[in-house]
């Protein structure tokens, strides 16, 4: 191939770009973007499909279900991992989805509309069985203890093998109770319980759950469906952030610092719908982009540091578009990857839109290896992924990304 046949790479820190999808659109995941997970090599979607079956032209009969979609970064390309044994109320309600290494963990749902179904069914996968013969087989959990009352749970953050849920809802009440689930014995205990006099902690949703060095926070989110009409429209700000000790069991209130290189008040606007990303190889680092005001879509970039509680408005970022109700991850690396949401089409009339776009940007300068790789990519791409193992091992791939390669050719 011609180095004249292709325009030079350039590495480009803190820009996002549209991946290039290669399924074709009836083909894709319905957009339901609280659910993702990320690993080390890939990126895991559970969402919603839909099996379509056409009976006649122009009319559709489908019928949902749940998968997850694989991406692997180096090959570019989506896969979907075939499951078993999938719940049929995990099929026809909204769920949530964790990853601890190949662990994948589902549970509590509530079913369309809010409130037709409850549940507090858990269910695990190991993801290391998908090229298995018979795929990844979902397995029904006997838990005891504390059991959760069967309500969608609002806000989930996952430490080994503890499990912790911030809130819950009917779909009409909100509490907002703090349990945890240890999957080693199967077992729930509440560690806290709401209570109605001289609340510590208002019922929300929509809130954003951090989980670091022993410790919960949560801030964002709206009011929830106990309290008074007024205030169902009433965001929390991020001067304020809510944290849970796991050792003590009490919440505290605690004050964050504004960034004040921009223009007061120096913290995120009000929103809800935001996309909320912890660093791996930072834990403190906390990323949040998009949302929604009530009136329009965001497309603004922060960061805070749970050491510091320092927050900062990341002004050098580029994003495709502003979007609400989507979902962020980010590989050790320091790579971000977005997937999804609704934008609006025309501010004036709120013409909305969803999306079923995949971006990355990255969000640090990273490990030169990195950058190398980033251009090998580009420039052979196809050439290594056609090549034998022989050859790739002959022309001095390391052997990091020659194990790479190889695990990416089987997705094809």
């Amino acid at each position: 191939m011609s180095n004249n046949s292709i325009s030079t790479y350039k590495f480009k820190p803190f820009e996002f770009t549209v991946l290039k999808e290669n399924l074709e659109r009836l083909q894709r995941s319905v957009v339901r973007p609280v659910h993702r997970v990320v690993g080390n090599d890939a990126i895991f979607l559970f969402s919603e499909c839909k099996d379509r079956t056409f009976d006649a032209p122009g009319q559709r009969m489908s019928s949902p279900m749940h998968q997850i979609w694989k991406y692997s970064l180096d090959l570019g390309e989506w896969k979907i991992i075939h499951c078993k044994n999938v719940s049929q109320e995990l099929v026809t309600s909204y769920n949530i989805a964790t990853l601890s290494g190949n662990i994948i963990v589902m549970y509590g749902s509530i079913g369309v509309p809010s409130g037709g179904i409850c549940s507090n069914r858990m269910y695990l996968g190991n993801l290391a069985n998908e090229y298995k013969e018979n795929g990844m087989i979902f397995v029904d959990l006997k838990e005891c203890g504390d059991f959760l009352l069967p309500l969608f749970i609002l806000g989930v953050v996952m430490d080994g093998k503890y499990i912790y849920s911030i809130g819950n809802t009917s779909g009409n009440n909100y509490e907002m109770d703090v349990h945890q689930f240890d999957l080693s014995t199967k077992k729930w205990e509440l560690l806290y319980k709401s209570v109605r006099e001289g609340i510590v902690l208002e019922p929300r949703y929509q809130h954003e759950v951090v989980f670091y060095k022993s410790k919960i926070y949560i801030f964002a989110g709206k009011g929830g469906g106990d309290l008074p009409a007024v205030a169902l429209n009433i965001f929390y700000d991020f001067s304020k952030i809510h944290m849970f000790d796991v050792d003590t069991k009490q919440w505290q209130l605690l004050s964050a610092k504004p960034d004040h290189r921009v223009p007061e008040p120096g913290y995120p606007i009000d929103r809800c719908f935001l996309a909320c990303a912890q660093y791996p190889e930072k834990a403190n680092l906390v990323y949040i982009c998009g949302g929604f005001d009530c009136y329009h879509p965001l497309k603004d970039f922060w960061r805070i540091d749970f050491d510091t509680l320092q927050w900062e408005k990341l002004t050098q970022w580029i994003v495709p578009q502003p979007v609400f109700l989507h979902s962020t991850a980010i590989i050790p690396s320091g790579r971000m990857y977005c997937y999804g949401g609704i934008e609006s089409e025309n501010d004036i009339d709120y013409g909305i839109i969803s999306l079923d776009t995949f971006s990355s940007g990255w969000i640090k300068i990273p490990k030169l290896k990195d950058i190398c790789w980033e251009a090998m990519h580009y420039y052979f791409k196809e050439q290594m992924f056609k090549s034998t193992d022989e050859c790739l091992k002959k022309i001095g791939i390391p052997q990091e990304y020659y194990e790479r390669i190889i695990e990416a050719r089987r997705i094809r």
